[in-house]
């Protein structure tokens, strides 16, 4: 018999730990050792300073062995087995499951395993919190769209094939780039090293929804930015990647349209003959830099907009001039070009002078306001304008170049967010 509690069912791990297949014991690390460390704090017993880690240490040990002794387990060993799995599960089960009060709302996607049960507490937290906040918008929009059936689940990247089935119903037999519907989805599901994942897909009836894969390791409290050139990482929270990969599936209308700039769109690009040669040169367009750099922005600026509100300091949000956030706009464009699917345009226009970059740069924050960042129209106006107050800076400097003291704000990560 499977798991029953909406926390455990499905996990793999935890399943062959309950059918006698598999037993975790010391050192054994993963999501599954997450799940396990989280009930037993839920139910008194605690894990230990390091929390819920993943990592199946001394202390998780002796809760396991405190809550087997507790339960009359024998033996009441540091080991998790069919007997402490089926006693867990008793202990934390919901009849039924898709009404499991610790999911709220977002229970039965948990229950139906397309929403992963750590990203739905996440959610349950943002949709709790105050109603004009960035927060308490993102999780209301991640539960329009789940019930919608346009954002098919948010899972783990380990378990991807949860949403296989489902996915195999929904989608085109053939999708935009010419693949089968199973064979993109083997492929474009693939773990990756990043923090999450938002793909977008064609329906049976043309329309394009989204998934979302979280990677284990942002799940586990180990998601990092990485600042290549100087080595070090920036932590990266759940909520922010959460509220990262959210953005891009908001923006899933606003992909084709922009996909569909031509090369040779001087509103766009301040040298269309470099921007024909990158596309020739393959295999992606220079479009979808122009894409990729405008989805970084606005979801960057909404993670940034979560961080700001969770540090207790909402008033900045408003508060950040265009100066600082183009001064953010251009760290990234400087720093950090292979998360714009570079295709060397963004590189080669780095290597000329600044007034060319910023010029690039004012056409590009121009763009950005394409793109959707907020369901309150008002908020959505004002950060439109944000946008737009950093292209007239980047016009103004281009033309007659002054030295700023302004820090780079707006976007999250950014240097100063960097531990030394």
């Amino acid at each position: 018999m499977p798991l029953q509690c909406a926390r455990f069912s499905g996990d793999p791990v935890l399943e062959a730990c309950l059918n006698g297949q598999h037993r975790i014991l010391l050192n054994e690390t993963g999501l599954a050792v997450k799940r396990v460390q989280a009930a037993l704090n839920l139910l008194g017993f605690s894990v230990g300073l390091s929390g819920e880690d993943g990592i199946f240490g001394s202390a998780t040990g002796d809760a396991v062995t405190a809550y087997k002794t507790f339960k009359g387990l024998s033996p009441n060993d540091p080991v998790v087995g069919s007997g402490t799995m089926a006693a867990l599960d008793a202990d934390l089960f919901s009849d039924p499951p898709a009404l499991d009060p610790a999911f709220g709302e977002f229970s039965p996607f948990v229950a139906a395993h397309t929403l992963e049960p750590f990203v739905a507490l996440e959610l349950v937290a943002f949709v709790n919190a105050p109603l004009d906040s960035w927060r308490h918008m993102l999780g209301r929009f991640a539960l329009a769209n789940l019930q919608s059936g346009r954002l098919l689940g948010i899972v783990a990247g380990s378990r991807s094939n949860d949403l296989q089935a489902r996915f195999l119903i929904d989608a085109a037999p053939v999708q935009a780039d010419g693949r089968d519907a199973p064979t993109w989805f083997a492929q474009m599901t693939q773990t990756t090293n990043t923090l999450g994942l938002t793909l977008h897909f064609l329906t049976t009836v043309g329309l394009t929804h989204s998934l979302i894969l979280i990677s284990d390791n942002t799940i586990l409290g180990k998601g990092t930015f990485e600042d290549r050139s100087s080595g070090r990482k920036c932590p990266i929270a759940l909520n922010g990647a959460i509220s990262h990969e959210l953005t891009h599936a908001r923006n899933i209308d606003n992909l084709g349209p922009m996909e569909s700039t031509q090369d040779t769109d001087s509103g766009t690009y301040i040298d269309t003959a470099l921007a024909q040669a990158r596309t020739g040169a393959g295999p992606t367009t220079t479009a979808r830099v122009l894409i990729s750099f405008v989805e970084e922005m606005c979801t960057r600026h909404v993670h940034w907009a979560v961080q700001q509100e969770l540090a207790g300091t909402p008033a900045r949000i408003d508060q950040v001039t265009g100066e600082e956030f183009a001064l953010a706009a251009d760290e990234y464009f400087t720093r950090y070009a292979d998360i714009f699917n570079d295709n060397g345009y963004i590189t080669a226009i780095d290597t000329r002078s600044i007034q060319d970059r910023y010029r690039q740069l004012a056409l590009w924050m121009s763009r950005c306001q394409e793109f959707s960042v907020n369901d309150d129209a008002n908020v959505e106006a004002r950060t439109h304008q944000l946008f737009a107050a950093a292209e007239a800076w980047f016009v103004a400097q281009s033309q007659d170049l002054e030295i700023t003291d302004a820090q780079a704000d707006g976007l999250f990560p950014l240097l100063k967010d960097f531990p030394p």
